[in-house]
């Protein structure tokens, strides 16, 4: 693909709220069942299940599903829920609604796991445009993959349906226009968990991690008081709200791309994520980023946004959702300065994250992407390490992830690191010797970064300080594209790091 300008967006606001008067319904018939419940829909195993739907308000609605019954009452908005204990794996399965008289049904319903793959560009990089060997475009094994692709679209209140149902649809019938990442990571799963595996693709390629998140979870994340003030007005009054901003923001609004565009505030999530409700799910991918890098976010800042979405994701989904987080691969120029960077400070924003959250795991993708191409063609290896996590966090795998900063002690004039999670030994590809790393601290009274020589030290990295320097930081392939040559013996990298030396110094 060409080369696609990092975006410098502007604001536009989309409205979030939990608690209007009557959360916002899509256009549609008056006895539905709720995507993604329809026809070859997967639900996941081992989870208690809430079948949705709408009927007329007051109404008595018969459920019928896995050999049991349940009737409810529809609410005065006309929606309905109906609880039923979890299952085992099946195939074959349906749900069958009636209530005065009409009669709805969703057939051919797997019990298996479901997965939701979420960010932008890189996560909606289809299949047709991913680098593949022919054997690996279609396998055998992909007609136990079912999938749903969300459309895209955005909403000021939070919608309890899609604007537009999706359908599920066979790999066959989708597969090559699908999510790469998403569906590549399932057929993995798959394969070893021999059931069928159910993949919901919502992304939107262009978008700010602000566009995903809710109200609740903007202000946990803080430095948002002006959109926040907004997002209160329709939440207290919709219509005054609409009134007196409504023409404002859809004149300011510009569709998410990777040329430009505009974000907004929880549209996204209001649209594609909100109509889930409380679907079940085995995990999430996540693989978003680089429009906060293009827009500047420092790691603080960031750490605390994607910090927020997470737990507002698990607060609608469930407490210990599980969560992979993509990294930011290598984009940009080649430097020949240690000095800071956007793109290095979102990935270390992104590392920082999954070291503080045990139901985390990380993709390292430093080693696969394309200095001049924001859309690296190589998806499988992101996928394949994408379902090492998954099978750790999900299935309770031993699985090693692939090196990691374990911890960095400063002793003197060196900088002594240990790695977790490697497949020993590691090794340097290049150079005879492990790198890029930097030292940061002062000199003479001025901060400074330095890079610094390295080496292999039994299964420790030794890093010398630069003379003159007092050190408070190590990095190691800490730039926007750096060339970083350490792997296990399994070939995958050491992650990019930069940690604080200060509280471990002797």
């Amino acid at each position: 693909m060409k080369v696609a300008p990092l975006i410098l967006a502007t604001v536009a606001v989309a409205i979030w709220t939990a608690s209007a008067a009557a959360p916002a319904r899509a256009q549609g018939q008056d006895f539905v069942l709720h995507a993604p419940f329809a026809d070859h829909a997967v639900i996941q195993r081992g989870q208690d299940i809430a079948i949705r739907g709408h009927a007329h308000a007051g109404a008595k609605v018969s459920i019928e599903f896995a050999g049991m019954t349940r009737t409810v009452l529809t609410d005065r908005q006309g929606e309905w829920r109906a609880l039923f204990p979890r299952q085992q794996a099946a195939t074959g399965q349906a749900i069958v609604a009636r209530s005065g008289g009409e009669t709805i049904a969703a057939r051919d319903i797997a019990i298996g796991d479901v997965f939701l793959c979420s960010g932008q560009s890189n996560m909606q990089f289809a299949m047709s445009e991913t680098a593949l060997q022919p054997k690996d475009r279609k396998q055998p094994g992909d007609a136990a993959l079912r999938l749903l692709t969300v459309p895209q679209s955005q909403a000021r209140l939070p919608l309890v349906t899609f604007l537009k149902p999706p359908a599920w649809q066979t790999a066959d019938e989708a597969g090559q226009d699908f999510s790469a990442v998403c569906f590549l990571t399932g057929r993995e799963i798959a394969a070893r968990q021999k059931v069928v595996v159910g993949l919901i693709d919502s992304s939107w390629g262009g978008t700010a991690i602000e566009s995903w998140t809710p109200a609740t979870g903007l202000a946990a994340a803080g430095g948002m008081q002006p959109e926040l003030a907004i997002l209160e007005a329709f939440r207290a009054a919709p219509a005054a709200a609409e009134a007196r901003y409504g023409a404002m923001l859809d004149a300011r609004w510009n569709a998410p791309s990777e040329s430009g565009g505009r974000i907004g505030y929880a549209n996204l999530y209001n649209a594609m994520i909100a109509p889930l409700a409380d679907y079940g799910l085995a995990g999430a991918l996540w693989y978003q980023g680089e429009n906060n890098a293009g827009r500047r976010d420092g790691t603080q800042v960031y750490r605390a946004k994607l910090t927020a979405m997470l737990a507002s994701w698990r607060r609608q989904f469930h407490a210990d959702l599980p969560f992979v987080i993509v990294q930011l691969a290598s984009f940009g120029p080649l430097s020949a300065m240690a000095e800071d960077n956007n793109w290095a400070q979102v990935r270390e924003a992104q590392r920082q994250v999954v070291a503080n959250d045990p139901r985390t795991a990380l993709v390292v993708t430093i080693d696969v992407g394309e200095r001049l191409d924001i859309h690296p063609p190589l998806k499988l290896p992101v996928a394949r390490r994408a379902a090492m996590g998954l099978r750790r966090l999900v299935y309770g795998e031993m699985v090693k992830t692939g090196p990691e900063l374990g911890a960095a002690r400063l002793d003197g004039s060196s900088v002594f690191i240990e790695i977790a999670g490697a497949s020993e030994p590691l090794i340097s590809a290049s150079w005879g010797r492990p790198g890029p790393f930097m030292v940061c601290g002062t000199k003479s009274s001025q901060n400074v970064c330095q890079f610094a020589d390295a080496e292999f030290d039994g299964e420790r990295i030794r890093v010398a300080v630069p003379a003159g320097v007092k050190a408070d930081t190590v990095r190691y392939c800490y730039a926007a594209a750096p060339i970083c040559n350490v792997f296990d013996s399994s070939g995958l990298p050491l992650g990019p790091f930069s940690t604080d030396l200060r509280k471990s110094a002797k």
